[in-house]
């Protein structure tokens, strides 16, 4: 696991990782704590995805590809889960620890809402947002056999779900349900639904790595 860690968390993936958030909460401008949760996500959405993208395809094009391509097939994909769950687990933790930098702003908080309540509620949606970004990269990439391509796909259902036609589209089933709720209104909750249909799809895609990496091998 530790030279796992090494391969998939280099130094300028903690660098640029870290920087990002923090370049997050400089410029992302929030009046209310409940609005912190919701104006991280889209860029913790970017970040997985950006991530996560090379799990699957880092070593095609270097000299432990021949290494590997010894291996059992079912040792290679375990290779790739643990290299993912390495990167998920990092950038869960990561963005649960971006979120108090934006408290250098001084937000305030509604009487409605307690801290644990708006907390928690952003550590469940974040559980949802890192799962399905970096596992959809993670597909897309061993799919087409480049990083950059699950970037680019990626970065187009991110446009389209993280926009006013895409919460006009699919309102509460949205991807980015949370980052579109009224923080102080009554249906609050609803995003929960979008968070469900981020973790459902996520259980797909991590059956879809191991059929695409069975494909691919041949």
């Amino acid at each position: 696991m530790k030279k796992e860690w090494k391969i998939c968390i280099a130094p300028y993936k903690l660098a640029y990782s870290i920087l990002f958030l923090l370049l997050f909460a400089l410029v992302r401008g929030v009046t209310l704590t409940s609005e912190i949760g919701p104006a991280l996500m889209p860029g913790v959405a970017v970040l997985a995805s950006v991530f996560c993208a090379e799990t699957s395809v880092m070593d095609r094009n270097g000299q432990r590809w021949e290494i590997i391509c010894l291996k059992p097939k079912k040792n290679r994909i375990r290779m790739i889960y643990r290299r993912w769950i390495i990167q998920a687990v990092y950038l869960y933790v990561t963005a649960l620890a971006a979120y108090f930098t934006f408290y250098w702003q001084k937000p305030y908080r509604m009487i409605e809402r307690t801290f644990a309540s708006e907390y928690g509620g952003y550590a469940a949606a974040l559980a949802g947002t890192v799962l399905f970004w970096s596992l959809i990269s993670v597909v897309i990439s061993n799919l087409a056999k480049s990083q950059w391509a699950g970037i680019g796909v990626s970065v187009l259902l991110w446009i389209t779900t993280n926009s006013t036609t895409g919460e006009r589209l699919f309102g509460r089933y949205n991807l980015f349900a949370y980052s579109f709720c009224d923080s102080m209104g009554a249906k609050w909750n609803e995003w929960a639904y979008g968070t469900l249909i981020q973790i459902l799809l996520s259980i797909v895609f991590l059956v879809l790595i191991s059929i695409i990496e069975k494909r691919v091998s041949k």
